[in-house]
């Protein structure tokens, strides 16, 4: 489910009452805002949170202005940090909360972002805003490169699942459990046919689980954007993809999500 988690936090203090509601925000810095829209696919679940949280901070759930100082209990970050602005709003969001999630891929390992991180990142700036001033163009970073993060939620984009049994266990003051199983176990279990075996390129042996390989029942193999498990056998994998790919055509699926930076 969780991934990364560093148990650092006193569960007691946050065991609510009646009266006392979990405050929760969901900050997006630069992203698609792909994790934001996939908890509000499921509408009957997020409306039933007001019984547990109050969400005070979501903006595409409300319209309201909110002061740099508002506090939380935990904050759930999407996106990239990549512009001055970002960076300024997390190191205070650290501040204010009790507890920072990296919200999905972006947040988690930089995500789709690093593929700029592998070419020659001023050419492609040039090339989309044509040498225009006053646009940032940072290297791609983790979330965690700048702050402590305490949990992550990760893929791309997040499982809205995996979100709302995070919400119901800090709401009863529990430690949210960690999902360290690889992709591979998902695909088993559910019967899907395995693409390793067949000769394609798939990360599932050394990637996260938690998203039901939804990529897998689309016969398409992972691209690795839930990150590392812990002791990824990354080695033996990359030396059975070997088989068939060159190092060129592997690194391909290693970059989209920044897997490559990970086992580098």
């Amino acid at each position: 489910m969780l991934r990364e988690p560093q148990h650092d936090i006193c569960f007691d203090k946050l065991i609510i009452s009646m009266k006392n509601k979990l405050r929760i925000g969901i900050i997006s810095l630069t992203s698609c805002e792909g994790c934001c829209c996939a908890v509000l696919d499921w509408p009957t679940e997020f409306l039933s949170l007001k019984e547990k949280v109050d969400i005070v901070n979501f903006h595409l759930f409300e319209e309201s202005e909110h002061s740099s100082d508002e506090r939380f209990d935990a904050v759930f970050i999407e996106g990239s940090p990549l512009t001055k602005e970002n960076i300024k709003a997390v190191r205070q969001l650290r501040k204010n909360a009790k507890i920072i999630i990296a919200f999905g891929s972006c947040a988690h390992i930089g995500g789709v972002y690093h593929l700029k991180q592998y070419q020659d990142k001023n050419k492609i700036f040039n090339s989309i805003y044509h040498g225009q001033e006053g646009i940032e163009n940072f290297d791609v970073q983790s979330l965690s490169a700048l702050i402590k993060v305490n949990f992550v939620l990760p893929g791309c984009p997040i499982s809205a699942k995996e979100f709302f049994q995070f919400i119901y266990q800090l709401a009863i003051g529990k430690s949210p459990s960690v999902f360290n199983n690889p992709v591979c176990y998902e695909c088993q279990i559910r019967g899907y046919e395995c693409l390793l075996q067949k000769g394609e390129v798939c990360l599932g042996p050394m990637t996260g689980g938690g998203c039901e390989a939804v990529c897998l029942k689309s016969k398409q193999g992972c691209w690795g954007c839930r990150g590392l498990i812990d002791d990824a056998e990354v080695g033996n994998l990359m030396k059975k993809l070997r088989d068939k790919y060159s190092d060129k055509e592997i690194v391909k699926y290693l970059e989209v999500f920044g897997v490559k930076e990970i086992i580098n």
